[in-house]
């Protein structure tokens, strides 16, 4: 009788084990995608062509609802949040700034393309670096699911230095990143696409099979922690970042408090690169706007 107890109550704690096993690694493998739905409210994006068509930041929007849909009803380990989900305007700032805060594993930026020569049409998917190997991929999912399974054009995955300049949301977020160019507005029949309901289901449920696939597979490692930013100035008495010392930057201006030890209480930074090289380039366009002194700093965060 009691090694018929002791073999129930062995079989009782391995089940306990498996199930918090199986409970541990659900927690795990839970995900938060954040879909920022470009431009919005008094920010239109690219205007429709024609009356009875939408402009860019009512695209945005509706692709967006509907890659947040699938990937809702399709993958219940993943959480969906959107950086906005009615036609208001919302600063870049405020995008990152709410993907970060809710710890997300990806963001995807939705937007619509433009072009002076209504010939060129293609998707394509823009990150900051193609040495960032999470944001490469989840990039490189997105354009092969919108050419093969979406039937569309790709233009390939582009970097800043191949654009010429950084994005906003792929620069200072936490995560890994991509934002999605889902077409050429500018061209005439790629906007009568972009119109079109189903033609927008097609879209996402592309961008759904690329997120599925990214978090079914092994995640490769992106250190986000580690950047670079350009200190402009330090000084004693604060400063506003708005400042009209920094009116001429166009670019965020932030401000660290220095500690006890320090010459000066307060330092003013700009900028977030992970490439030595683009942050030594933002070094020099600085200096050219009179901050003489201005400097590349390495920062690590904990």
């Amino acid at each position: 009788m009691m090694l018929l107890i002791k073999k129930i109550l062995f079989i009782f704690l391995i089940f306990n084990l498996f199930t918090c096993f199986l409970y541990a690694q659900k927690k795990q493998n839970r995900y938060i995608v954040v879909i920022d739905p470009g431009h919005g409210g008094t920010d239109p994006g690219k205007p429709k062509g024609k009356a009875n068509l939408m402009h860019e930041k009512d695209l945005n929007l509706e692709i967006s609802f509907k890659i947040g849909k699938y990937i809702e009803q399709n993958l219940p380990n993943v959480d969906v949040y959107y950086t906005r989900s009615t036609d208001k305007f919302v600063s870049l700032q405020d995008r990152v700034e709410l993907a970060n805060t809710k710890k997300a594993d990806l963001l995807i930026s939705v937007h619509c393309n433009s072009n002076k020569n209504s010939a060129i049409n293609g998707v394509e998917a823009h990150i900051y670096n193609l040495s960032m190997p999470a944001s490469k991929k989840i990039a490189n999912l997105c354009v092969e699911e919108l050419q093969k399974g979406a039937k569309r054009k790709s233009r390939g995955v582009i970097d800043a230095k191949m654009r010429g300049r950084n994005l906003y949301v792929t620069q200072y977020t936490n995560m890994p990143s991509v934002l999605v160019e889902f077409g050429y507005m500018s061209n005439q029949n790629e906007e009568k696409y972009l119109n079109n309901d189903e033609n927008q289901n097609i879209l996402a449920s592309a961008i759904y099979r690329a997120v599925k696939k990214y978090f079914q597979n092994i995640i490769p490692s992106e250190n986000r922690a580690k950047y670079y930013r350009v200190q402009l100035l330090a000084t004693n008495k604060l400063l506003s970042n708005e400042a009209k010392v920094f009116e001429d930057l166009e670019i965020k201006v932030d401000i660290y408090e220095n500690n006890e030890n320090a010459k000066a209480k307060y330092k003013y930074m700009v900028g977030r690169e992970y490439d030595l090289e683009r942050a030594e380039a933002l070094a020099k366009k600085v200096a050219q706007l009179g901050f003489k002194n201005a400097f590349v700093v390495k920062i690590e965060d904990e």
